[in-house]
């Protein structure tokens, strides 16, 4: 691996995984790269996921597909003391990215399902060609197309409209609508990628509707998810519904006037 983890956990982790995988793929396998909140030591066992981009020279097979998704039963059931149950992300041929349609592979929070297309978003893309370590292989800057301000607004008017249709408390993960909000606000200000923890503390300085103050619990549960379930939290998060709309229309207003990025 090409990087050294201060988490010896995190570095067992991925030395395993990388380990595992190439057994699979072979000369397949071209690259891998990490992103997402581990990149700034904000992982949160319990809540998050550990963010992995796969790139391959040609299509997945079905038999890969079947040892991977075995591989990954282990690895949730088995290797326990390591973050392998963590592990979320795309095995993806370089023809997905060119935007032609193959075979990749999702490993999901819900489970493993096969792409004929790409399917990270926008801002995933971009945060991953901006920020993404690679810890295997080569650099495949090439690979990675850029990617315009314009088709960054598209990506966020579409968020918006998403928390206003979908967006609801009661639930745990209720409180990710709120920490992108902040993410993605504190990017149209400053076009810093925030982790969810940096995002709500960079909201809890610069934003400055009343939704803001909610990002301190949200920052807290992420870290000790096991609490949703106490009646502090629970009655919170059942209150959530409004303050997702009202993160909603902020995150509207910095698209629209706020935004000097774009």
């Amino acid at each position: 691996m090409k990087k050294h983890f201060k988490d010896e956990k995190l570095q067992e982790t991925l030395r395993i995984f990388i380990q595992d995988i190439r057994a699979i793929f072979g000369d397949k396998l071209t690259s891998v790269y990490k992103y997402g909140s581990s990149l700034h030591n904000d992982l949160s066992p319990g809540y998050g996921d550990l963010d992995f981009l796969a790139l391959l020279s040609e299509n997945i097979t079905m038999e890969e597909i079947t040892r991977l998704n075995e591989q990954r039963v282990i690895y949730r059931n088995v290797l326990v003391d390591l973050y392998t149950d963590m592990l979320e992300g795309a095995f993806l041929p370089y023809k997905l990215i060119f935007g032609e349609q193959g075979r990749a592979l999702w490993w999901g929070t819900r489970g493993e399902r096969m792409w004929e297309k790409n399917q990270l978003d926008t801002f995933t893309m971009y945060s991953i060609k901006k920020q993404g370590l690679l810890i295997y292989g080569d650099l495949q800057e090439h690979i990675f197309p850029e990617i315009t301000k314009e088709e960054i607004k598209g990506f966020l008017i579409e968020f918006s409209l998403c928390m206003k249709e979908h967006g609801k408390g009661g639930s745990l993960h209720s409180i990710d609508w709120l920490l992108l909000a902040a993410k993605f606000i504190g990017w149209l200000r400053e076009e810093i990628i925030f982790s969810k923890s940096q995002a709500a503390d960079w909201g809890l300085r610069h934003i400055t509707s009343d939704w803001k103050e909610h990002l301190l619990k949200c920052k807290e549960l992420r870290k000790e998810p096991m609490e949703a379930d106490s009646q502090e939290y629970t009655e919170w998060l059942n209150k959530l519904d409004s303050v997702i709309i009202e993160a909603s229309k902020d995150l509207d207003r910095e698209i629209e006037e706020g935004a000097n990025i774009l």
